[in-house]
């Protein structure tokens, strides 16, 4: 008996518009992907002006701001501009008298610019710094790529990820391809050098230190500020000279948050602090909404903006809390008490933290949800690890941290140099009248 024939079902309207947008979204990638590559074929043949553009976070913060303002003020025989991503930070950056450039107001002259540049840098993922747009990645192909990141990590980082995720995500595969783009990578001691290596092909690093970190052991200045100010209560406290002041700096998790996040931590150090003359504030990780924060315990706790720009304020706290953020390693220029959470006892991602990525060399009191109370009242005042911290220190960090810009800003200028003295190779096919009368 033949098999029955049935009438083809009908694709219902919804199931038929969301096919439509698949579609429309994978057209839209490729044709994202082929602007990426005409750009970069563009910028690779381009000529390019003595031009050198900084790029950064949504707000003015990290090695790339520090490192900017100190290029502004250096005599030098190229151009400096800030590329800001936001239209607010542009508008605040001109209103200072520094040059800026506003790359929400128009793209083609945004991407005009880019491909003009001789000198590019960073301090995070251009994923991240051109908001997945890999177009204005391309379009930076030709320029000198200098990457600064934004700490010392015992986070396995991108060409690291390989073994745990998944490389036929296309994401993944465009996060991993932008990330290993720069031409140098800022590592501030040989111990960390097969590190950058690892987690993005780096073969040429930098021997200088953060520009982020002089801010420590300095004043800051008027423009340094920028991005740093406080509200008024929380700049009152930090100004109190008889209060005891503690940083909380929890790191961004791929997965579930940690006990250093959650408000039995905040309620159980409010009570530690009400009977210790401390004040407690929490710098949440940047990529942390706004609407994530809890509310301020005036007077004890506070927490402060996620895009604060922390570092002209560190050195204004007695002690650090955190799990494994890489402004730790920032905060040993202190040489003040670190306290890490044992994220072990709670979770395990099978690569993080790592702490063999840096030496074995003492410099943190370890506590758990158990014993916080415990170890910060041992510790605090004590500060046993402080002379292993000041080694530790010296290994991390291996030039002087006042001079990290200044040695940068001669790098910039050797990159710049190179890109603008292209060399020109002639091949010449008319040998001239001395090579004839030789012949003959």
């Amino acid at each position: 008996m033949p098999p029955k024939l049935t009438a083809p079902a009908q694709t219902p309207n919804h199931e038929l518009q969301e096919l439509m947008k698949q579609q429309a979204a994978v057209i839209a990638d490729l044709q994202s992907d082929l602007m990426e590559r005409e750009l970069q074929e563009l910028s690779l043949k381009t000529y390019k002006r003595p031009l050198v553009l900084f790029f950064g976070r949504a707000t003015f913060s990290d090695n790339t701001k520090y490192l900017y303002l100190e290029t502004v003020q250096t005599a030098r025989d190229y151009d400096v501009l800030w590329c800001a991503s936001t239209p607010a930070l542009a508008k605040e950056l001109a209103a200072h008298g520094l040059p800026v450039l506003d790359m929400t107001t128009d793209l083609k002259a945004t991407v005009r610019t880019l491909m003009h540049c001789s000198v590019a840098v960073f301090c995070e993922n251009m994923m991240s710094t051109f908001n997945g747009n890999p177009a204005l990645a391309g379009a930076l192909a030709g320029a000198q790529k200098i990457q600064l990141w934004h700490g010392i990590s015992v986070k396995h980082l991108d060409l690291m990820l390989l073994p745990f995720a998944n490389v036929l995500d296309r994401t993944f595969r465009r996060t991993i391809k932008m990330a290993s783009r720069p031409d140098y990578f800022l590592s501030t001691g040989a111990c960390l050098d097969t590190f950058w290596a690892q987690a993005f092909g780096s073969t040429q690093v930098i021997r200088a230190g953060q520009p982020r970190n002089a801010v420590m052991l300095r004043e800051p200045t008027p423009h340094e500020m920028i991005g740093a100010a406080l509200p008024a209560d929380q700049l009152a406290v930090m100004q109190n000279p008889v209060v005891r002041r503690v940083l909380i700096t929890p790191t961004w998790k791929r997965g579930q948050g940690l006990f250093t996040s959650s408000p039995e931590f905040h309620k159980r150090l409010v009570a530690w602090a009400a009977h210790s003359n401390t004040v407690l504030f929490v710098k949440p990780h940047p990529f942390m909404a706004a609407s994530e924060l809890p509310a301020n315990i005036p007077g004890r706790l506070y927490f402060l903006a996620a895009g604060l720009d922390i570092y002209p304020w560190l050195s204004r706290f007695d002690a650090l809390i955190t799990d494994y953020s890489s402004i730790m390693f920032d905060y040993l220029l202190t040489g003040r008490p670190i306290f890490t959470f044992d994220s072990l006892t709670q979770v395990a991602y099978g690569f993080e933290p790592d702490w063999s990525l840096v030496p074995d060399t003492p410099f943190r009191y370890v506590f758990d949800a158990s014993n916080m109370e415990q170890v910060l009242d041992a510790q605090l005042d004590a500060h046993p690890l402080r002379a292993s911290q000041q080694q530790l220190c010296r290994q991390l960090f291996e030039t002087n941290p006042l001079r990290a810009s200044d040695l940068l800003v001669r790098v910039i200028g050797e990159c710049n140099a190179l890109v603008l003295n292209r060399s020109v190779d002639v091949i010449d096919v008319d040998p001239g009248e001395d090579a004839t009368a030789e012949a003959a």
